[in-house]
C-alpha cells in the first residue's frame, strides 16, 4: 500500500482538478503537487503526518482544506501562492509550521493555531493580505 508520494510526482500537472488520496499514506514529499494551478480540491487521509517543503505550491485554485488529525509538520512553503485559500482548519497534533508554508495565501482571513503548537517559520504568513485575525497559544516557544 502507498505510504508516501514522492517529490515532485505531479509537478505542474495544470489540468487536474482534484485528488483522492489513500488511507495508508503518511507523508507528501517536496514539491508533490507544485503548480497545479487548476487543483481546487484535496482529500487528505487521517494517517498523514507531514506535509513537505512547497507541496502545494502555486496551486493557486485550491479554496479550502482540512488538514488530518494525525499531522505534526507543515514543510516550509507548503501553500505558499495558494491564493484562492479561504480556510485551512489546523489539528491539535501540529507541532510545526514551516518558513513561507501560507506566504501569499492572499484570500485567507482567519486561522486558528492549535494549541500543540511549538514553533512558527520565517514569513509564515506573509503577505496575506485579507487575515483579520490570528490566535496565538500559549504553547509556542518561537516565531520567527
Amino acid at each position: 500500500s502507498l505510504t508516501s508520494i514522492g517529490d515532485r510526482a505531479f509537478w505542474a500537472c495544470s489540468s487536474l482538478t482534484a485528488i483522492t488520496l489513500p488511507g495508508s499514506l503518511t507523508s507528501i514529499g517536496d514539491d508533490a503537487f507544485l503548480g497545479c494551478s487548476s487543483l481546487t480540491a484535496i482529500t487528505l487521509p487521517d494517517s498523514l503526518t507531514s506535509i513537505g517543503e512547497c507541496a502545494f505550491w502555486g496551486c493557486s485554485s485550491l479554496i479550502a482544506i482540512t488538514l488530518p488529525d494525525s499531522l505534526t509538520s507543515i514543510g516550509d512553503g507548503a501553500f505558499e501562492g495558494c491564493s484562492s485559500l479561504t480556510a485551512i482548519t489546523l489539528p491539535d497534533s501540529l507541532t510545526s509550521i514551516g518558513d513561507r508554508a501560507f506566504w501569499a495565501c492572499s484570500s485567507l482571513t482567519a486561522i486558528t493555531l492549535p494549541g500543540s503548537l511549538t514553533s512558527i517559520g520565517d514569513d509564515a504568513f506573509l503577505g496575506c493580505s485579507s487575515l483579520t485575525a490570528i490566535t496565538l497559544p500559549d504553547s509556542l516557544i518561537s516565531i520567527a
